[in-house]
């Protein structure tokens, strides 16, 4: 069993804390994404479950082992870095089977998880090939294959996509879910793209000045937000965070804010009971939708409409959530 558990690590540089008491429970052969903005602490927790960074105190498990002394290469860990990290002067082949030669395994078993996990990545035709006759999907793919190859109980992946371009990550995306899924890996994977993180995760840790703001599976991070912070970071554009209006009759005691995706609103082009007035301020045609910058009550609100309909510059439109779509917040932002 590869499951892990990470209880109240915390990890400080001098008098600054990157990670402030965190705890995450990963279960067996999920795929896990840790997600936020840059110097959140999702690279720095990542690098301590690897054995890279030394946590100042808590707790980290894989299956039944305490690994927090155990040295990276004895925690059987595999880590696939931003940067690729193929040798230059090796071979495709040799690249794959750089791990398990170190780690000594026979011949017989090295050819035979070399060719595996090529075919598995799509490079079977390139083993004879060298770095500088790669692309960088190619290259990419390399340092996958090599990490698969050490048949690792957990598999951690720090922005693997992000020298890639818009196509090419699109293609990795579908093809990592589908390799990881068969591989029978934990997985645990550092990115700041929300796009990569709803479709890649099971679940999505997202993470906020060194803490987790909300643990869950992706649909429930997007629908229902546990602060303000994770509304705003997820999603494009993000959540609509506003006062009540009167004209909805929200009856709720005690909300400080309510959170409304743009497209969870109720459009009207005439007056209409329960609903209010909003003017439009930017059009924005995105394809399959317009997205519209509105002003109600000195509130920028954000509304994505079907792109079909015609809504001038400066004309008023009449709003409101619809019901089962609105989330409350409290003072503190976070969800009632």
């Amino acid at each position: 069993m590869s499951d892990i558990r990470i209880e109240k690590v915390r990890k400080q540089f001098g008098n600054l804390e990157i990670l402030k008491s965190v705890d995450l429970e990963i279960k067996d052969k999920e795929f896990v994404v840790l997600l936020g903005p840059s110097g959140c602490g999702k690279s720095t927790l990542l690098r301590i479950i690897a054995g890279l960074e030394t946590e100042s105190s808590g707790t980290i498990r894989i299956g039944d082992r305490v690994i927090n002394s155990l040295p990276p290469k004895s925690r059987r860990i595999a880590m696939v870095f931003q940067n690729y990290a193929v040798f230059p002067h090796m071979t495709v082949f040799e690249n794959i089977a750089f791990g398990l030669r170190m780690r000594k395994d026979s011949e017989e078993h090295i050819q035979r998880k070399v060719k595996e996990t090529a075919e598995l990545m799509h490079i079977e035709n390139r083993l004879t090939h060298y770095s500088g006759q790669l692309s960088g999907g190619q290259r990419q793919r390399v340092s996958v294959a090599r990490a698969l190859a050490m048949e690792p109980e957990v598999l951690l992946m720090d922005e693997p996509l992000s020298n890639l371009d818009a196509l090419l990550r699109l293609e990795m995306r579908a093809e990592l879910k589908t390799v990881l899924s068969a591989s029978n890996t934990t997985t645990i994977y550092v990115t700041h793209d929300q796009v990569e993180a709803m479709s890649l995760a099971d679940r999505i840790a997202v993470m906020n000045g060194g803490r987790i703001e909300q643990y869950d599976v992706p649909t429930e991070i997007y629908h229902n937000p546990a602060t303000e912070f994770v509304g705003s970071f997820i999603g494009n554009p993000p959540m609509n965070f506003i006062a009540p209006k009167a004209g909805w009759n929200i009856s709720k005691n005690q909300v400080n804010k309510l959170g409304v995706r743009p497209e969870d609103f109720d459009v009207r082009f005439e007056p209409q009971e329960g609903f209010i007035k909003t003017n439009v301020l930017i059009k924005e045609l995105l394809g399959s939708h317009q997205q519209l910058t509105t002003k109600a009550d000195g509130e920028m609100i954000r509304i994505n409409i079907p792109s079909d309909l015609q809504v001038p510059n400066g004309s008023d439109l009449f709003i409101r959530p619809a019901d089962d779509k609105v989330r409350f917040y409290d003072q503190a932002g976070h969800i009632m």
